[in-house]
């Protein structure tokens, strides 16, 4: 797996509509957000320390989820873009009720409409989170979100993760 560097940098693609981070000469990753979703265009914005940080620390929730690790990579970068998003209004009413959790930044919790998805948290504050989508959902309204779809809810709606931790993990 890649691992970040001071090198990677934060810009953005007019030919493709898409925030980019460079990775280096030869490669890039393109986040799945264009410019009307973003807060502010970066120009060349090196990777931060702090985001550095924050990647090791989606890595490690994912681990959870026992995903192979080009997904994983794909999912610790596409959060690491969300700092990028504007901020939107709630959606709760797409989701059943759940008693309130109390997730921290880059836990993975679990997300309730017609089907149940897991979700990152890339924001937290203390009534509401954003979460990436981690695959594709049925809303209660019948609306199908997409995998990688970052949406805000009230925290009476979201679930703590329920992953039996295969014995491997516990010895």
């Amino acid at each position: 797996m890649l691992r970040p560097s001071e090198r990677w940098y934060w810009s953005y693609s007019q030919t493709r509509d898409r925030l980019i981070l460079d990775l280096s000469d030869d490669a890039q990753f393109c986040a799945p957000f264009s410019a009307g979703q973003l807060l502010h265009i970066p120009s060349r914005q090196a990777l931060s320390m702090a985001e550095a940080e924050s990647f090791w620390a989606i890595d490690n929730s994912l681990q959870a989820l026992e995903l192979p690790a080009a997904v994983r990579l794909e999912l610790c970068l596409t959060a690491l873009s969300c700092q990028f998003l504007q901020q939107q209004a709630h959606k709760s009413w797409y989701f059943q009720q759940a008693s309130h959790c109390d997730a921290q930044l880059f836990d993975v919790v679990t997300l309730r409409g017609l089907s149940s998805q897991y979700a990152l948290v890339v924001a937290a504050e203390p009534d509401c989170v954003s979460c990436l989508l981690l695959g594709e959902l049925s809303s209660l309204a019948g609306k199908v979100l997409p995998r990688l779809t970052v949406i805000r809810v009230l925290r009476n709606r979201i679930s703590e993760l329920d992953v039996a931790i295969p014995y491997r993990h516990i010895a």
